[in-house]
Protein backbone atom coordinates (compact mmCIF):
# COMPACT_ATOMS: atom_id res chain seq x y z
CA UNK A 1 0.00 0.00 0.00
CA UNK A 2 1.30 3.39 -1.11
CA UNK A 3 1.43 6.24 1.49
CA UNK A 4 1.36 9.51 0.64
CA UNK A 5 5.06 11.12 1.37
CA UNK A 6 3.49 14.13 3.08
CA UNK A 7 1.99 11.96 5.52
CA UNK A 8 5.29 10.77 6.47
CA UNK A 9 6.93 14.44 7.55
CA UNK A 10 7.95 14.41 11.11
CA UNK A 11 7.12 18.41 11.73
CA UNK A 12 8.52 20.11 14.90
CA UNK A 13 5.46 21.13 16.67
CA UNK A 14 3.16 19.19 15.42
CA UNK A 15 4.87 15.68 16.78
CA UNK A 16 5.09 13.43 20.10
CA UNK A 17 6.79 10.84 21.40
CA UNK A 18 4.56 8.08 23.25
CA UNK A 19 6.58 5.36 25.69
CA UNK A 20 5.01 2.54 26.01
CA UNK A 21 5.35 0.37 29.10
CA UNK A 22 8.91 0.24 29.52
CA UNK A 23 9.26 -0.71 32.56
CA UNK A 24 11.08 -2.76 35.39
CA UNK A 25 9.95 -6.65 35.13
CA UNK A 26 9.84 -6.70 31.85
CA UNK A 27 13.94 -6.44 31.52
CA UNK A 28 14.19 -10.25 31.58
CA UNK A 29 11.57 -11.19 29.50
CA UNK A 30 12.06 -9.11 26.15
CA UNK A 31 14.19 -10.02 23.45
CA UNK A 32 16.93 -7.88 22.53
CA UNK A 33 15.54 -5.75 25.55
CA UNK A 34 19.16 -4.11 26.49
CA UNK A 35 19.46 -2.88 22.79
CA UNK A 36 15.94 -2.24 23.08
CA UNK A 37 16.88 0.23 26.08
CA UNK A 38 19.89 1.85 24.55
CA UNK A 39 18.82 2.35 21.37
CA UNK A 40 15.31 4.16 22.92
CA UNK A 41 17.87 6.30 25.22
CA UNK A 42 19.52 7.81 22.23
CA UNK A 43 15.93 8.45 20.82
CA UNK A 44 14.56 10.01 23.80
CA UNK A 45 17.60 12.06 24.19
CA UNK A 46 17.86 13.80 21.03
CA UNK A 47 13.98 14.07 21.51
CA UNK A 48 14.56 16.69 24.62
CA UNK A 49 17.01 18.57 23.32
CA UNK A 50 14.67 19.25 20.51
CA UNK A 51 11.81 19.67 22.81
CA UNK A 52 9.35 17.04 21.50
CA UNK A 53 6.61 16.59 23.66
CA UNK A 54 6.37 12.93 25.59
CA UNK A 55 3.80 10.98 27.15
CA UNK A 56 4.53 7.57 29.22
CA UNK A 57 2.41 4.42 29.80
CA UNK A 58 2.81 1.75 32.31
CA UNK A 59 1.08 -1.47 32.40
CA UNK A 60 -0.62 -2.48 35.68
CA UNK A 61 2.64 -0.83 37.40
CA UNK A 62 1.88 -2.40 40.43
CA UNK A 63 2.79 -6.14 39.50
CA UNK A 64 4.95 -4.83 36.66
CA UNK A 65 6.80 -2.20 37.96
CA UNK A 66 7.59 1.46 37.09
CA UNK A 67 9.64 2.61 33.65
CA UNK A 68 13.16 1.93 33.96
CA UNK A 69 15.37 4.41 35.10
CA UNK A 70 17.83 4.18 31.90
CA UNK A 71 15.22 6.59 30.69
CA UNK A 72 14.92 10.32 31.46
CA UNK A 73 11.54 10.88 31.33
CA UNK A 74 11.54 14.19 33.25
CA UNK A 75 9.16 16.84 31.54
CA UNK A 76 7.55 14.07 30.16
CA UNK A 77 3.22 13.72 30.64
CA UNK A 78 2.69 10.90 33.10
CA UNK A 79 3.54 8.11 33.31
CA UNK A 80 0.09 7.27 33.37
CA UNK A 81 -0.94 4.02 34.91
CA UNK A 82 -3.24 1.83 32.92
CA UNK A 83 -4.73 -1.88 32.89
CA UNK A 84 -6.02 -2.07 29.25
CA UNK A 85 -3.33 -2.47 26.62
CA UNK A 86 -3.73 0.28 24.54
CA UNK A 87 -2.05 3.85 25.65
CA UNK A 88 -5.31 5.59 24.60
CA UNK A 89 -7.14 5.29 28.33
CA UNK A 90 -9.61 8.35 28.62
CA UNK A 91 -7.08 9.94 30.39
CA UNK A 92 -4.37 9.94 27.75
CA UNK A 93 -6.82 10.94 25.32
CA UNK A 94 -7.56 13.80 27.16
CA UNK A 95 -3.92 14.67 27.21
CA UNK A 96 -3.21 13.74 23.95
CA UNK A 97 -5.04 16.73 22.79
CA UNK A 98 -3.25 19.51 23.96
CA UNK A 99 -0.10 17.39 24.06
CA UNK A 100 1.45 20.12 21.51
CA UNK A 101 1.73 23.48 23.18
CA UNK A 102 -2.10 22.96 23.51
CA UNK A 103 -2.48 21.75 20.23
CA UNK A 104 -3.63 18.00 18.83
CA UNK A 105 -0.32 16.37 17.52
CA UNK A 106 -0.41 15.13 13.43
CA UNK A 107 2.34 12.50 14.39
CA UNK A 108 2.60 10.54 17.06
CA UNK A 109 6.44 8.54 17.48
CA UNK A 110 5.75 5.08 19.53
CA UNK A 111 8.23 3.20 21.09
CA UNK A 112 7.75 0.12 23.92
CA UNK A 113 6.42 -2.92 24.65
CA UNK A 114 5.37 -5.53 23.99
CA UNK A 115 5.39 -4.96 20.05
CA UNK A 116 2.91 -7.59 19.68
CA UNK A 117 0.65 -6.36 22.26
CA UNK A 118 0.42 -2.69 24.45
CA UNK A 119 2.65 -0.94 21.34
CA UNK A 120 0.30 -2.81 18.11
CA UNK A 121 -2.78 -1.61 20.36
CA UNK A 122 -2.04 1.67 20.66
CA UNK A 123 -0.81 1.87 17.07
CA UNK A 124 -4.83 0.62 15.81
CA UNK A 125 -6.04 3.19 18.03
CA UNK A 126 -3.98 6.43 17.43
CA UNK A 127 -4.60 5.13 13.36
CA UNK A 128 -8.74 5.36 14.04
CA UNK A 129 -8.28 8.48 15.67
CA UNK A 130 -6.62 9.74 12.56
CA UNK A 131 -2.90 9.98 13.60
CA UNK A 132 0.02 9.29 11.33
CA UNK A 133 2.04 6.77 13.58
CA UNK A 134 5.80 6.15 13.46
CA UNK A 135 6.71 2.78 15.03
CA UNK A 136 9.86 2.52 15.87
CA UNK A 137 11.12 -0.56 15.46
CA UNK A 138 14.06 -0.64 16.55
CA UNK A 139 13.09 0.57 19.95
CA UNK A 140 10.33 -1.84 20.24
CA UNK A 141 10.11 -5.53 20.96
CA UNK A 142 8.05 -8.34 22.28
CA UNK A 143 8.89 -11.53 24.34
CA UNK A 144 9.60 -13.66 21.10
CA UNK A 145 11.22 -12.38 17.90
CA UNK A 146 8.15 -13.61 15.80
CA UNK A 147 5.34 -11.64 17.48
CA UNK A 148 7.79 -8.38 16.98
CA UNK A 149 8.21 -8.79 13.30
CA UNK A 150 4.63 -10.13 12.79
CA UNK A 151 3.24 -7.07 14.90
CA UNK A 152 5.54 -4.62 12.81
CA UNK A 153 4.30 -6.19 9.64
CA UNK A 154 0.39 -5.74 10.57
CA UNK A 155 1.25 -2.45 11.59
CA UNK A 156 2.65 -1.39 8.45
CA UNK A 157 -0.38 -2.82 6.93
CA UNK A 158 -3.08 0.02 8.66
CA UNK A 159 -0.87 2.55 7.55
CA UNK A 160 1.73 3.12 10.19
CA UNK A 161 5.54 4.23 8.85
CA UNK A 162 7.78 1.50 10.57
CA UNK A 163 10.92 3.40 10.68
CA UNK A 164 14.38 3.27 12.97
CA UNK A 165 15.75 5.90 15.84
CA UNK A 166 18.05 7.55 13.74
CA UNK A 167 15.92 8.22 10.69
CA UNK A 168 13.32 9.88 13.26
CA UNK A 169 16.09 12.09 14.34
CA UNK A 170 17.25 12.99 10.96
CA UNK A 171 13.51 13.43 9.86
CA UNK A 172 12.92 15.95 13.00
CA UNK A 173 15.79 18.21 12.60
CA UNK A 174 15.57 17.98 8.67
CA UNK A 175 18.76 20.32 8.12
CA UNK A 176 22.10 20.30 8.89
CA UNK A 177 21.83 23.88 9.94
CA UNK A 178 19.43 23.32 12.46
CA UNK A 179 20.14 24.98 15.65
CA UNK A 180 20.49 21.95 17.63
CA UNK A 181 22.08 20.06 14.89
CA UNK A 182 25.60 20.18 16.84
CA UNK A 183 24.05 19.55 20.30
CA UNK A 184 22.36 16.06 18.31
CA UNK A 185 25.97 14.74 16.78
CA UNK A 186 27.47 13.41 19.89
CA UNK A 187 23.99 11.14 19.83
CA UNK A 188 23.67 10.46 16.56
CA UNK A 189 27.45 9.31 16.54
CA UNK A 190 26.54 6.67 19.42
CA UNK A 191 25.92 3.49 17.29
CA UNK A 192 22.15 2.32 16.94
CA UNK A 193 22.43 -1.12 18.54
CA UNK A 194 21.36 -4.21 15.79
CA UNK A 195 18.22 -6.04 17.54
CA UNK A 196 17.47 -8.78 14.38
CA UNK A 197 15.61 -6.53 12.71
CA UNK A 198 16.64 -7.62 9.39
CA UNK A 199 19.47 -10.34 8.11
CA UNK A 200 23.17 -9.03 8.87
CA UNK A 201 25.49 -9.19 5.45
CA UNK A 202 28.17 -11.41 5.18
CA UNK A 203 29.53 -9.91 2.11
Amino acid sequence: MAINPAKAILQHGKTALFICDVQEKFAKAIFQFDRIVQNSTKLINALKIMNVPMLVSEQNPKSLGKTIPEFDISGAKGPFAKMQFSMCTPEINKELVTLCDGQRPESIILIGVETHVCVENTAVDLRRHGYEVHTVADCCSSRTQEDRLLALKRMRDIGCHITTSENVIFKIVRDASHEQFKNLLALIKTPTLYTGLAPVSKI
